[in-house]
């Protein structure tokens, strides 16, 4: 409205509409209304700036102890996991705090195509992380985490799953959210900082975001995960959202000449319900072909995986996402694994005598098959 006011006395002096005696008080007019404008311009900016603070602050209690601070996420790597991790540690670097990110196992192909497009190096595996200060990224849970976690020192936590298992005695940095991916949260903590985001970390944050939620497509995307691809792929300096994504999506796809085992591995996450212990394999596929080829070889590997894995129950979680195609075939170990995967889930639309196939919107591991089997072990404890 004061722009408008101003914009319409200039005008009218202009045109003459306005007697020359009045021109001095316009003038007074005019230079108020700029006055306000500017003071209203400097009120914002220091809100702004006190925002910033009041964020980076209100992390100041955080419990680290001794040595640096490792940023590290869970078990058998994703990208969501990795990337998180070294952005998050660059902007605990950023605050003053000595941080480092780590991870748990050599990171997978996609992963690797993603720090090799930012420029990074993979991080460090950690073998033990007994009497570290320690960060998690992208889970809570002890059963997805490093060896030593339960001596570990946790300062923090970010995640877009569940609660978990892990707790601690002192105060923590605990920070979840509902969305597609936990590199969608860092990239808030960034801007709710005020921290500036680099090329490198963009792209970090990118790939993890897409790799997460297969390219914005599934059910636990929000509007806040797609204006976070939206503002980093301008600060990646990648034009081409789609075609990053099939590249990473190709390499994620690439399983080469890896094993069975190292397949099943390459993707999984252990969960504890009711005192059982179960582990879920997820394994992309780019179509059902594709996923009856690899439905029949995890069904081979998977009492070797389970002698592996030490779990109670065992799945391999084979996903078709391409497109608005969105399918799963759930393969899982015989015995027990069976029977509490067909007492959880008592409908499919198709069973092949070896997968268990959900072709309406698939089954997929976050956002249905844990659920499930979480709902059904609570309401139905095992010995």
């Amino acid at each position: 409205m004061k722009k408008l006011i101003s914009l319409l006395i200039s005008l009218c002096l202009l045109a003459g509409m306005i007697p020359a005696m009045a021109e001095g008080a316009l003038a007074d007019d005019v230079i108020t209304v700029e006055r306000e404008r500017t003071e209203d311009v400097d009120a914002e900016a220091e809100a702004l700036e006190l925002m910033y603070e009041l964020n980076r602050a209100s992390i100041a209690n955080m419990s680290i102890g001794d040595g640096p601070v490792y940023v590290i996420g869970h078990r058998s790597p994703d990208s969501d996991t990795v990337c998180s991790a070294v952005a998050y540690a660059r902007m605990l670097t950023m605050l003053g705090y000595p941080a480092e990110a780590a991870i748990t196992a050599p990171v997978n192909r996609e992963t690797a195509y993603i720090l090799k497009t930012a420029g990074v190096e993979a991080p460090p595996v950690m073998e033990d992380a007994s009497g570290k200060s320690i960060f998690l990224v992208d889970h809570s849970e002890y059963v997805q985490a490093a060896e030593g976690m339960q001596d570990a020192h946790i300062v923090g936590i970010i995640d877009h799953h569940g609660v978990g298992t892990v707790t601690t005695g002192h105060q923590v940095v605990y920070e979840a959210k509902p969305i597609g991916a936990t590199a969608t949260i860092i990239w808030l903590d960034y801007l709710n900082c005020g921290l500036e985001i680099d090329r490198t970390t963009a792209t970090l944050l990118l790939g993890a975001i897409l790799s997460d939620t297969a390219n914005l497509t599934v059910s636990s995307v929000t509007e806040t995960d797609r204006k976070a691809v939206s503002k980093l792929a301008g600060l990646a300096e990648i034009t081409d959202v789609d075609g990053f994504y099939r590249n990473l999506h190709a390499e994620a796809l690439s399983y080469g000449d890896m094993s069975s085992e190292e397949i099943f591995f390459s993707d999984y996450k252990e969960y504890e319900a009711a005192g059982v212990k179960f582990g879920i394999g997820l394994i992309s596929v780019i179509d059902e072909e594709h996923a009856k080829e690899m439905a029949e070889r995890m069904k081979k590997a998977l009492p070797q995986c389970m002698k592996s894995a030490k779990m109670d129950l065992l799945y391999a979680d084979i996903g078709i996402r391409e497109g608005n195609v969105k399918i799963d075939y759930i393969v899982s170990d015989d015995g027990l694994s069976r029977d509490v995967f067909e007492a959880a889930f008592t409908t499919c639309d198709e069973f092949d005598g070896t997968s268990y196939i959900y072709r309406n919107g698939g089954l997929g591991r976050k956002s249905k098959l844990v659920p499930g089997l979480t709902d059904y072990l609570n309401a139905y404890p095992h010995e």
